[in-house]
């Protein structure tokens, strides 16, 4: 079985690494990909509710 992006999916987990908005973005979009083989439904759902948030927080960056 493929492993979980557990940092994706844990907020309280720490973190050395700071992704860009645009990497959390392409990451994100990664691990949504690799579906049902490897995430519950319900993973899937915070997934793609976190993208959409950072796929809006980039929009309004960028019309500054």
């Amino acid at each position: 079985m493929e492993e979980k992006d557990m940092a994706l999916l844990d907020s309280s987990r720490s973190s050395t690494w700071v992704d860009s908005i645009t990497e959390r973005i392409a990451r994100l979009k990664r691990e949504i990909g690799r579906g049902n083989a490897v995430y519950t439904a319900a993973e899937l759902e915070k997934l793609q509710r976190q993208l959409d948030d950072y796929e809006e927080m980039f929009r309004v960056l960028n019309q500054c």
